[in-house]
């Protein structure tokens, strides 16, 4: 293997991946940039054919959501899951699922927001709490400084021992100090880690469309969702139905029948866009099985954005498709190069 691609090898994802310990072969990288931000390094300028002293940066990380604890040490399972609300995150367990769920994502709307006065589309209760601060650098540095970690997996079992369970880390949601904060003006960067939107909207896209048809795979509105719907207490209309031994789920407003998911992949293996706008969608959708399949992000990504509109026109209750098609709109402002902020304060 040549050298150049060494390190690429290392970082490819997998079981033998190096996870939180991914800042032993950052450490080469770390060096790098502080010899950039403290004295630069001679750069020639082919415009103006002179030599100067460079100097760079890093603004922050660009990542999906797993690499987000693998770069910055805080975890993103669990019950404080959310970097942004921190130590004031509210989650729930979710027994029959399995998995915990994050509710209270009207704080971060204006205190004014009509939002805020909704109980029966929510959680039954109006919500009165401001957002959570984020957490800054040097708060950040304070919680980590009491903290030791030990970097390195622990050794695999010998033939015939028994995996012994990891204790319970007394660290809370970190898992390490990050190695970016050897970086001197990385504690005072007021974003260090962002989410690449394209993973966002392929997740939703696929889960979204995996409920539309009742995909055996990435459908959300199963047994166990109306279950755990019942227990928490919202929804009465969507809770499981039980007649002896026989158990059925109420029909929502966005369940489609065999005719209407026949129609719905029908339109999207129809369409004809031009050369280089996507890949070839029709190629991933089986209308006779009614299943959509094998959809990269840049397709997740046209059809949350520009053909969802057109695939739900003639599926779904003009209420259903309403929403959807915000979602939509609201997918294509979000992805936009400028965008007004009051846009978001709707």
């Amino acid at each position: 293997m040549k050298q150049p691609y060494m390190m690429m090898a290392l970082l490819i994802p997998g079981p033998r991946s190096p996870g939180n310990d991914i800042d032993v072969h950052l450490e080469p990288l770390i060096d790098e940039l502080k010899i950039l931000w403290e004295n630069g390094i001679p750069t020639y300028d082919a415009f103006k054919k002179e030599t100067f002293n460079m100097r760079a940066a890093v603004m922050w990380t660009i990542n999906d959501f797993p690499a987000y604890a693998n770069l910055s040490g805080w975890s993103t399972k669990g019950k404080l899951a959310c970097p942004n609300c921190n130590y004031n995150t509210r989650s729930t367990w979710l027994p029959h699922g399995k998995k915990h769920v994050y509710m209270a994502h009207r704080r971060f709307l204006p205190l004014l927001h009509i939002f805020r006065r909704y109980r029966k589309s929510f959680n039954l209760s109006a919500e009165t709490d401001r957002a959570p601060t984020p957490m800054t650098g040097s708060f950040c540095l304070r919680r980590l400084s009491k903290l030791r970690f030990k970097f390195g997996k622990p050794p695999p079992p010998k033939v015939g021992q028994k995996r012994h369970a990891q204790p319970v880390s007394t660290e809370g949601p970190w898992k390490k100090r990050s190695i970016f904060f050897e970086l001197p003006y990385w504690e005072h960067l007021l974003i260090r880690h962002n989410i690449n939107v394209m993973h966002v909207e392929k997740n939703v896209c696929e889960s979204l469309l995996g409920t539309l048809l009742e995909a055996s795979t990435k459908n959300k509105d199963t047994i166990k969702a109306r279950l755990d719907m019942q227990l928490i207490g919202i929804k009465p209309d969507l809770w499981p139905v039980t007649e002896g031994n026989k158990t059925e789920l109420p029909l929502a407003e966005y369940t489609m029948m065999s005719w209407e998911k026949e129609l719905f992949c029908m339109i999207l293996a129809s369409i004809r866009v031009p050369d280089n706008y996507s890949s070839n969608i029709a190629r991933h959708v089986n209308v006779k099985e009614r299943t959509i399949h094998g959809l990269k992000s840049h397709d997740c990504h046209v059809i949350m954005q520009q053909l969802l509109p057109l695939m739900l026109r003639r599926s779904l209750p003009s209420a259903a498709a309403k929403v959807l098609m915000e979602l939509s709109a609201f997918s294509d402002i979000f992805a936009a190069k400028m965008v007004q902020l009051s846009i978001f304060l709707i």
